[in-house]
C-alpha cells in the first residue's frame, strides 16, 4: 500500500507541474546599428560643424596651393565624423576656382566664379580646447 500511495502521489505532483505551466512570454530582440565609440559616424553634409570644417580646409587649400586664384567651397558632398580626444571630420566636397588672385585682399565669397572644378578630400581635426581647425589631409582632382 505504501508503494501506491507513492506512486500516486508522485503523479499527482507530476500532472500538477505539468498543468501549472503558464504560457511564456516572448520577448522579441530587434537588432540595432550602434555606432562604435570612437568609431566614424556618417554626417550630415550640411551640417554646421561639418561645413565649418569644410571652409578651413579650403583656406588651407588656398595657402598651399601655387595657384593664382583663390578656390572656394561650392558643396559638401559627403562627410563622416569620429569623436576621439578631438572631432575628426573625412569631407568630400568640390570647391570651385575663383576670379579673385590672390595678391588681392578680398572677401572669396564675394569672388565670382570661374569654370574650374575641383573634387577634394580633406581629412580636418578640431581641437575642442581652443577651436582649432587643423587640416591633417588634402587631395584635390579636376571633376570630370
Amino acid at each position: 500500500m505504501d508503494i501506491c500511495f507513492l506512486l500516486f502521489v508522485s503523479f499527482l505532483s507530476v500532472f500538477h507541474f505539468s498543468s501549472a505551466d503558464q504560457p511564456l512570454e516572448e520577448v522579441i530582440i530587434v537588432a540595432r546599428n550602434v555606432e562604435l565609440l570612437g568609431g566614424w559616424t556618417l554626417a550630415n553634409p550640411e551640417r554646421k560643424d561639418v561645413q565649418e570644417a569644410a571652409k578651413e580646409a579650403v583656406e588651407a587649400f588656398n595657402t598651399k596651393s601655387k595657384a593664382k586664384k583663390y578656390f572656394k567651397l561650392i558643396n559638401v558632398t559627403s562627410a563622416s565624423t569620429q569623436v576621439t580626444n578631438k572631432m575628426n571630420y573625412k569631407i568630400e566636397a568640390t570647391i570651385g576656382k575663383t576670379k579673385c588672385r590672390k595678391s588681392e585682399d578680398t572677401d572669396i565669397q564675394a569672388c565670382g566664379m570661374a569654370k574650374k572644378q575641383l573634387t577634394c578630400k580633406f581629412e580636418v581635426a578640431l581641437n575642442p580646447m581652443n577651436d582649432d581647425h587643423e587640416v591633417q589631409k588634402m587631395s584635390c582632382r579636376r571633376s570630370d
